[in-house]
């Protein structure tokens, strides 16, 4: 598959719902994302090294050792395989295993520029490094210079396999230097070997005593998502028939530079004016500086009504904190219902805010786990939010219901996208796909996807919002389906009950009917073909999917004629769609006042 993963940096898509708490930004006094195509400016990225034949031998032909790319950059090879965490991130990395590089890179060095900590105490590292240490390679660390030509180790990084890790350095001992540099250091061991990536570099100033409340999710996220029969996964959105007693994380870190002792958080709850609590987590005992932990609540609360829950989180220690602004944080639950107003019973595990995306060429499924724990409601309906801007007319995608194992249960008509689906992505409204047999639901995991049927050369892309646990969303690849886990939140929902559509789906040929004036005022004249069948019924369809006008076509038998008011209508696309009892015919119309 083609780009499977690329993804659109520049493009955020604010949808509807959003509300579960972010982490807390970065008091970052020097930051570097390497992100942008200059994150490098200013770096000392040590002397170029020379490329070799995969036999050893000096090719005379030098690169620099350090360069920025995505997990697709690394990977290239399939020998250094970054976890795409966030999906699309950038880093900075020495690759030994993919182009330019075979290279001698037995020493290399990257390096911050100078940074000045007059004035400043407590300062710290944070960063976030991948380093599997296979393939011969060296161990990494992490130096400090204040002067001369003197470098002081004041990190040994240990390998961890498959995954990023994120890094604290104490540098309280550099506290008020002029100029300070830090450098990265790694060796490929004299060998062939893999390679070594740094992100999101942070120099902080740390108080004494300081815990930090990050973010609450909904859900127990110290549970593993393989786990059955429970519903410790984070929701956004909960279908109150499926709500049992809330369970709440709270993620606690030790922002400061002294071990935190005897910490207690607690959460309150409040739904529609009403509050509950607070619950207390379990005691965490001690704290070391940097660490971070989760504290999980138990409720033992039922919500009975629909609405937004408000959770607050908060967290306390026996010593006196020296900043009380990160105590605490807040997050939402929607409880959803039947209809428009309560979110046609969506459940969704996306935060609504999405800031890239997965997909490509090929043929594939993007799906989210969702755990039924009260036996009854049927799957209605499947919706989805496709990048706009990656996400080519033309393509056919359905909508799939399966089990835990990944066994097929129901799926969607399949659908061609039209330019009238694509308009409605850029105003920020999902597509809902029906599912033919709408299956009762028994208490039970299931996956809910997005399928990509045609390869083709144009593109299909699900937009992404939110970290995902490993275990939680996924991505099946071509005919054989191939699994690999997301660590972003893919933005497939559940409905579990009936979004209003158009039409129900029609079998047989399907034309086009013309009307005019193109776009349409105030009145929008219909020509309907003699061939059509007298009787039948005529709807407007918004790019949601809501029918927002309809009548009987019974008044054109004879006139052949049918003339429609849409003074009323908001400016924008909608789909005319006439249905007989064999027939569908469809037209796009334009309304611009």
């Amino acid at each position: 598959m083609q780009n499977l993963r690329s993804f659109a940096a520049a493009f955020v898509l604010a949808l509807p719902f959003a509300g579960w708490a972010q982490p807390r930004a970065s008091a970052c006094f020097f930051n570097e994302d390497f992100e942008g195509e200059n994150a490098l400016a200013g770096w000392d990225l040590g002397t170029q090294v020379e490329r070799r034949t995969p036999e050893g031998v000096g090719l005379g032909e030098f690169v620099a050792a350090w360069t920025l790319g995505d997990a697709s950059d690394a990977n290239a090879a399939q020998y250094f395989p970054v976890t795409d965490n966030p999906i699309g991130n950038r880093f900075v990395m020495a690759n030994d295993a993919a182009p330019p590089c075979n290279c001698d890179m037995d020493d290399v060095l990257l390096t911050t520029p100078t940074i000045d900590l007059t004035g400043r105490t407590g300062v710290a590292l944070e960063c976030r490094v991948f380093n599997e240490g296979t393939l011969g390679a060296g161990n990494p660390r992490i130096e400090a210079n204040v002067e001369g030509d003197t470098w002081i180790t004041v990190l040994e990084i240990a390998a961890v396999e498959g995954e990023w890790q994120p890094l604290v350095v104490d540098l309280s001992a550099y506290d008020n230097s002029p100029a300070l540099r830090l450098r990265f250091r790694w060796s490929d061991g004299g060998n062939w070997a893999g390679g070594f990536a740094v992100d999101d570099v942070c120099l902080r100033v740390r108080q004494v005593n300081d815990v930090s409340v990050s973010r609450v999710l909904i859900g127990d996220a110290t549970v593993s998502p393989f786990t059955l029969g429970d519903q410790s996964l984070h929701y956004r959105q909960l279908p109150l028939t499926q709500a049992g007693p809330v369970h709440i994380t709270a993620e606690v870190k030790n922002s400061g530079t002294a071990m935190l002792r005897n910490i207690q958080v607690d959460a309150t709850l409040e739904l529609n004016g009403t509050g509950q609590g607070p619950f207390l987590a379990a005691l965490i005992d001690s704290l070391m500086p940097g660490a971070t932990t989760y504290a999980p609540i138990a409720t033992n609360w039922t919500p009975t009504e629909a609405g937004t829950v408000t959770i607050t989180a908060n967290a306390v220690h026996t010593a006196v904190d020296d900043d009380f602004s990160d105590d605490s944080v807040s997050g939402e639950l929607q409880l959803t219902t039947p209809g428009w107003d309560g979110g046609y019973s969506a459940m969704s595990c996306d935060n609504g805010i999405a800031t890239a995306s997965v997909g490509g060429t090929g043929t594939f499924m993007v799906a989210n786990r969702m755990e039924i724990i009260n036996s009854g409601d049927h799957a209605n309906g499947i919706s989805v939010s496709f990048n706009p801007a990656l996400t080519q007319v033309g393509e056919v995608v359905r909508a799939t219901l399966m089990d835990a194992n990944f066994s097929f249960i129901d799926t969607s008509m399949r659908r061609t996208l039209s330019q009238a689906d694509i308009d409605g992505l850029w105003n920020g409204v999902p597509q809902y796909f029906s599912l033919s047999t709408a299956p009762e639901l028994s208490a039970g995991d299931y996956w809910v996807a997005i399928q990509h049927l045609n390869a083709s050369a144009q593109n299909v892309h699900v937009n992404v919002g939110g970290a995902s646990p490993l275990g939680r969303s996924a991505i099946l690849e071509g005919v054989g389906f191939t699994l690999s886990y997301l660590y972003s939140t893919p933005m497939v929902r559940l409905h579990l009950s009936e979004v209003a559509v158009a039409v129900r789906d029609i079998a047989g040929a399907e034309v086009v009917v013309s009307l005019y004036p193109v776009p349409a005022n105030d009145e929008v004249q219909v020509v309907i073909p003699p061939a059509f069948p007298t009787g039948g019924s005529w709807h407007v369809v918004d790019a949601s999917g809501r029918t927002v006008l309809s009548g009987s076509t019974t008044a054109s038998s004879t006139s052949g004629r049918l003339a429609l008011r849409t003074a009323d209508l908001v400016d924008g696309s909608y789909t005319l769609v006439l249905v007989g009892d064999d027939r569908l015919l469809k037209a796009r119309l334009v309304v611009a006042h």
